[in-house]
């Protein structure tokens, strides 16, 4: 059972950090952590604030509401773009991340 866990936690997060990696090559503009690493770095830290914000506050709106500007504010200084930008990347990371998810479940 940790087992299962721990391989659906790393494919989770390799999952996000290519998606993120995408969004940041189709977002215009030069962002701070374009590289495959910046982008583990910026999927590790938004999947810990919604896990601290989804433990903490257990009403899913509130929590989703909460950890989404947070997640915005960490990505406007990870990536050194503005609120707008921010916003864009994470409308794209959104629309990645459902793409993916229409392939990933026939893939495993």
């Amino acid at each position: 059972m940790a087992l299962e866990s721990l391989v659906g936690l790393v494919v989770g997060w390799l999952v996000s950090t290519f998606a993120i990696w995408i969004a940041l090559k189709i977002l215009p503009g030069k962002q701070k952590r374009e590289s495959l690493t910046g982008a583990a770095l910026t999927a590790i830290i938004g999947a810990l604030i919604f896990w601290f914000f989804y433990s903490i506050f257990r009403i899913p709106i509130l929590s989703g509401i909460l950890a989404f500007f947070v997640w915005l504010y960490a990505l406007r200084k990870l990536q050194g773009v503005g609120w707008l930008g921010a916003l864009a990347l994470a409308i794209l990371i959104y629309i990645i991340n459902g793409i993916f998810s229409l392939f990933l479940p026939t893939l495993l």
